[in-house]
């Protein structure tokens, strides 16, 4: 069995707090904190979300880490896409079933077409939801 990765919701960590601190710096140091995560895992999580084009960050001593596009225009698809490894979809399909089995040699075939519905009505809802409503939503209330 494989092991699921908390790397999406980390993610969505980083870029929430991006939009709630955008106007003071902030550091991987402090994603870490916020997070309560070692800072390497963070920078890990951040080199995708940058080749994903949704962050870019400065070096140096007044580094700096920022959203590259407006909070209303990264959704959490994005955020998905970007975590994804090796495209891997939500559910994997053991394949190694026994061919000569009446369930097991058909177990692939049925299970191929509820993951794809499983997998587009994921992305349908993940698209719909960005990075700014969550947030307006959750964050700001919350502090209000």
């Amino acid at each position: 069995m494989g092991n699921r990765s908390q790397q999406f919701s980390v993610a969505v960590h980083i870029l929430c707090f991006l939009e709630f601190n955008k106007k003071d710096r902030t550091t991987s140091e402090l994603l870490a904190m916020s997070v309560n995560a070692n800072p390497a895992v963070i920078r890990r999580i951040m080199r995708k979300l940058t080749k994903a084009g949704l962050i870019t960050s400065t070096l140096g001593t007044n580094a700096a880490i920022s959203l590259a596009k407006k909070a209303d225009q990264i959704t959490l698809l994005d955020v998905y896409r970007a975590t994804m490894e090796d495209n891997q979809e939500i559910f994997m399909i053991h394949r190694d079933t026994n061919p000569t089995c009446p369930v097991g040699s058909k177990m692939p075939y049925l299970l191929d077409g509820v993951y794809t519905k499983v997998q587009t009505t994921m992305e349908n809802e993940l698209s719909g939801v960005t990075i700014d409503s969550m947030v307006k939503s959750g964050i700001v209330e919350i502090e209000s």
